[in-house]
């Protein structure tokens, strides 16, 4: 065999060998069977291209490209900042809808980041590959530590300056808490007090025969004597004295009462 053939025969060689090599490492696959989506967030928590995509705790899918968008709006009007590309197989393709939600997650305590896929509901429609949706943003644990330093450093520079300040709240709210044990214990001897039950028990009975009382005001009886005695006073507004003595002279009584 010639050299030159030899030459070609190794260059072949290489060439299979490296396309071998991509396709188990997953970034060669000419018969992909995956869909893309992007999924848009504003800060991606330490997702890398290449993390896995996992939908139920299933590997689905994988990372594929993550790109800086500055100029993206979402339909909202929202600024997202960042799109993360990803490849789902075909199989579970069906089972992310509109209403899934994007979360990034880490497997267990100091495990790899991964995108994990929630599933929609059967009422909500399917996606179109290459759709745009919206990333649950991951919490900025930096900043949260940052936060909690920065409180805890004000809380102790606040006791510092105010520490009799701070004494004189405990000690009130001791005397505070003794007052009231204290009201609670001669509530427990009064409530045990013969004469104290009695005028209970007295008060009782008059709310009792009150209730009982105005219970009787609104029966029908009441109301006719009511009516009656306001249309007696109605009839008596009208007479004077001349009226009045008039009457009575004319019953035979001589009696100058004007």
């Amino acid at each position: 065999m010639k050299s030159e053939a030899k030459v070609g025969l190794l260059f072949v060689i290489a060439i299979v060998g490296i396309a071998a090599f991509a396709y188990f490492l997953g970034i060669l696959n000419p018969f992909s069977n995956s869909r893309s989506l992007n999924i848009m967030y504003n800060f991606a928590g330490g997702i890398e291209e290449g993390s896995p995509v996992r939908v139920m705790g299933i590997k689905v899918g994988k990372v594929r490209k993550i790109e800086f968008t500055p100029d993206y709006k979402s339909p909202a009007g929202e600024e997202v900042k960042l799109k993360v590309v990803i490849d789902v197989d075909k199989k579970a393709w069906t089972s992310i809808r509109k209403d899934s939600k994007y979360f990034i997650n880490l497997a267990g305590v100091i495990g790899e980041k991964f995108l994990e896929i929630s599933p929609g509901s059967l009422d909500s429609g399917e996606l179109a590959a290459g759709d745009y949706v919206r990333g649950e943003d991951p919490p900025r644990i930096d900043q949260l530590i940052s936060q909690s330093y920065g409180l805890a450093g004000k809380i102790i520079e606040l006791v510092e300056k105010n520490e009799g300040k701070v004494s004189n709240v405990i000690a009130q709210m001791d005397k505070l808490v003794t007052n009231v044990n204290k009201t609670l214990v001669l509530l427990d001897k009064t409530s045990k007090n013969k004469d104290v039950s009695r005028l209970v028990d007295n008060a009782i009975k008059i709310s009792d025969d009150m209730a009982y009382l105005t219970g009787q005001l609104r029966t029908k009886k009441a109301e006719d004597t009511y009516a009656l005695v306001h249309k007696l006073l109605f009839r008596l507004e009208n007479l004077d004295g001349p009226a009045i003595k008039k009457f009575l002279q004319e019953e035979g009584i001589k009696a100058k009462l004007f």
